[in-house]
């Protein structure tokens, strides 16, 4: 153990004497378990007639499907079903007596003195197998990757949030006090039923990302803030002509007031946070999958639906339930794009596509714009990941 671990290999090392003390102490991680050759020999004596009841009846089974289909007479049929009866209340019996003969074993375990292994050992076991080992290498793989999960979820959020923070404070963009509360009470939901993730019943060849600051990671928080970046700008875009600039709510310490600016960015920045959510859930090969985990799943999916919702204004009172003002329902102001946009803030490096996105806006209508953009951060973002994922795994 001390020469792998010289090597700069990880150990673990499985023991349940006193002679196994120092290979405990010196492995990374140390598992003690129990020895006791009376009730190893039960257990195993019983597992052994499990697997050999299970065996009887699949080799019955491909028996009696060949023989259906050489003759399948009603006289044949009854013959092989009384031949059958007998020999499952049998092997009924033996299975039940060897489920009993399990679970006297496990009692007994919880009898069993612990040996000077556990004192050494990190991990203790009160069972005889080694199979101890592949739960805590799944129970380790599934919190590493859960843990990277939420750490890439916090940095997209902190990256948007400070986006929301600088460049759009500056144009008055706020968020209202019932704003803030429903956003802070969904994303403490999400991470709960993010960290409900369970790992899978095989463990996986592949090995997770050993740290948080690795190419991947980095990679990947860059190129999901590039996208919500340009979706949180196209919509400040053609949401900013529609505001008065004589409203005081637009000052940087001026009091909330719901606008369109307001209205289109929280949709936006909320949409954000949710696909974080979704796109950074690793899932398989080394936990539950996204559409396994409800909880997470079906949250998402409201989440989504509450917010193309605000966005469509199907149902206004929840738009007022969320400090959202009514959003406009004509086309953007008449403008010429050589001498910029009236009330846009100057956005002259970026005329052309200001421009492009007016143009959009009057052809298919605010809302409809919206919720296209949304769409395509949202399509965007999930594409990205996959293929950041991919091409550095291969």
């Amino acid at each position: 153990v001390a020469a792998l671990n010289s090597a700069g290999r990880r150990t673990l090392m499985c023991g349940d004497g006193t002679n196994d003390v120092g290979a405990l102490k010196q492995a990374h991680i140390g598992v003690s378990i129990v020895s006791v050759p009376e009730l190893e020999k039960k257990q195993r004596s019983a597992d052994e007639e499990i697997g050999t009841v299970r065996a009887e009846e699949k080799r019955e089974r491909k028996a009696a499907k060949k023989k259906k289909k050489k003759k399948r007479d009603s006289s044949g049929k009854d013959g092989v079903t009384g031949e059958k009866k007998p020999k499952r209340n049998t092997r009924a019996d033996r299975i039940e007596r060897s489920l009993r003969a399990l679970r006297e074993a496990e009692e007994e375990l919880d009898f069993v003195g612990l040996g000077n292994a556990s004192v050494a050992s990190p991990f203790t076991s009160r069972k005889t197998s080694i199979r101890c080992c592949k739960d805590i290498l799944q129970q380790g793989r599934c919190t590493l990757v859960t843990m990277i999960q939420i750490y890439k979820i916090l940095g997209v959020q902190c990256l948007v949030n400070a986006l929301v923070l600088t460049k759009l404070h500056q144009k008055g963009v706020k968020q209202g006090d019932r704003q803030l509360t429903a956003v802070g009470v969904v994303v403490s939901v999400l991470f709960l039923f993010v960290t409900r993730g369970k790992p899978l019943p095989r463990l996986s060849p592949h090995k997770p990302p050993s740290s948080v600051m690795n190419t991947e990671t980095l990679l990947s928080m860059a190129v999901q803030f590039g996208i919500h970046f340009a979706a949180i700008m196209a919509v400040t875009f053609i949401s900013d002509v529609y505001v008065d600039p004589y409203d005081p709510s637009i000052v940087p310490d001026g009091p909330f007031h719901p606008n369109t600016l307001n209205t289109a960015t929280f949709l936006v920045t909320v949409l954000a946070t949710i696909n974080a959510f979704l796109v950074n859930y690793r899932g398989r090969p080394f936990m539950e999958d996204l559409k396994d985990n409800k909880l997470l799943f079906k949250s998402i999916q409201g989440c989504y639906l509450v917010l193309f919702m605000c966005a469509s204004e199907v149902f206004p009172p929840l738009n007022q339930l969320l400090q959202l003002s009514p959003l406009p329902t004509s086309g953007p102001p008449v403008f010429d794009s050589s001498e910029g946009v009236e009330g846009s803030g100057g956005y002259d490096e970026f005329d052309f596509v200001h421009d492009l996105l007016l143009r959009a806006v009057s052809l298919v209508g605010f809302r409809t714009m919206l919720c296209v953009i949304m769409c395509l951060d949202t399509a965007l973002v999930t594409v990205a990941e996959k293929g950041v994922r991919s091409v550095l795994e291969s």
